[in-house]
């Protein structure tokens, strides 16, 4: 029953709450290390052309197998280069932004967030996401990541002036997240023009760990929902992804209208579908370092079919993947095990 559906009828399935004749697989965006299969670093894939690029993405997808594909992920601070900040990649893994570009009096003459898509880099991400998408698009879910705007606006503002201001001036932390949600949407519109159907906002500044229920609920919450709304206007799904422990505003999370919640591996998976199941589908918690990492192919595996149980994956909605992004230096091994293993469940089988 499982080969008559494919991985992009399995994603719609899943987003409907929906049992599914295997489990649901996929990474977390996984830009780094996709590249890193091939040889290429962030850095040195934005030097080839955007059919090379798809190409790579679109062959390391054919071994592992996953039922999303992520053109763009890892790349999410080219939206600061893009309006005139600096970044700086690492060797290995995603850029950072070397300093605020909302500096005192930035809203005099504020940085132009149309600009973004005039980016060299982010043009080559899109062309890829279109190549992708036409190739590949009708059987695989191809999609895009970006920050959510509070992660987003601390970047451009400075993440420790954004939490102090949270007290001492929220006014002023609510123009910056209006301004980031605008950058965002402009970051990614282009890549719905360019055919992707689901989308992951990722949001570790608003992570449990960072900021309270109640802030997240103010200054969190409402632009995810403003940039989501967008996104789904344009028919293409909503994944939320929050670092971190959520289980005290996971209840929230329906309300930004995604239609998948990714959690870290510091949520359990039983709470998520006790809190979630029903509302929206739930996707994690597979530990990125210390199980996809460093274990073993068969320990991968073993965590892959203990976290299935733990969602309780035969009730539908669930997506197996891990809590987070995963480091460059996975080995191919261990992500086949984790594919492997949700492939092996189906129609309620679950093998010891």
């Amino acid at each position: 029953m499982s080969e008559t559906l494919t991985s992009k009828e399995i994603i719609r399935k899943l987003i409907a709450l929906e049992p599914t004749p295997r489990q649901p697989v996929s990474l977390l965006s996984a830009g780094a290390w996709t590249l890193n299969q091939s040889g290429l670093t962030l850095e040195q894939a934005l030097h080839v052309t955007p059919e090379r690029f798809a190409q790579v993405l679109e062959e390391t997808n054919a071994r592992a197998e996953c039922d999303i594909v992520w053109p763009g992920s890892g790349y999410h601070n080219l939206a600061i280069r893009g309006i005139g900040g600096q970044i700086k990649f690492r060797v290995k893994g995603t850029p950072d932004v070397m300093a605020p570009v909302l500096t005192d009096g930035w809203e005099k003459n504020p940085p132009d967030f149309r600009r973004v898509k005039d980016d060299p880099g982010i043009r080559i991400l899109v062309e890829a996401a279109r190549i992708l998408s036409k190739r590949i698009g009708d059987t695989t879910v191809v999609g895009t990541s970006q920050w959510a705007p509070f992660t987003l606006g601390g970047l451009a503002y400075g993440v420790e002036k954004l939490m102090r201001d949270l007290r001492k001036n929220p006014d002023a932390v609510r123009r910056v997240l209006d301004y980031a949600a605008d950058l965002c949407w402009a970051y990614l519109e282009p890549f719905a023009d360019a055919g992707v159907s689901i989308i992951s906002l990722a949001d570790p500044t608003a992570s449990g760990d960072l900021i309270s229920p109640a802030q997240f609920e103010e200054f969190a919450l409402p632009y995810i929902k403003k940039v989501g709304d967008r996104i789904r206007a344009r028919g293409v799904w909503l994944l939320v992804h929050i670092c971190g422990n959520t289980t005290n505003r996971l209840h929230l999370l329906p309300a930004t209208g995604a239609q998948i919640m990714s959690v870290d591996y510091k949520v359990s998976l039983t709470n998520a579908r006790r809190i979630l199941g029903g509302k929206i589908a739930f996707a994690g918690n597979l530990n990125p370092v210390a199980v996809v990492q460093k274990e073993t192919p068969e320990g991968v595996a073993a965590a892959s079919r203990e976290a299935i149980r733990d969602a309780d994956g035969d009730r539908g909605g669930y997506l197996l993947m891990p809590g987070c992004d995963i480091p460059p230096s996975v080995p191919f091994a261990n992500v086949r095990a984790l594919v492997e293993a949700a492939h092996a469940h189906t129609l309620g089988v679950l093998p010891s």
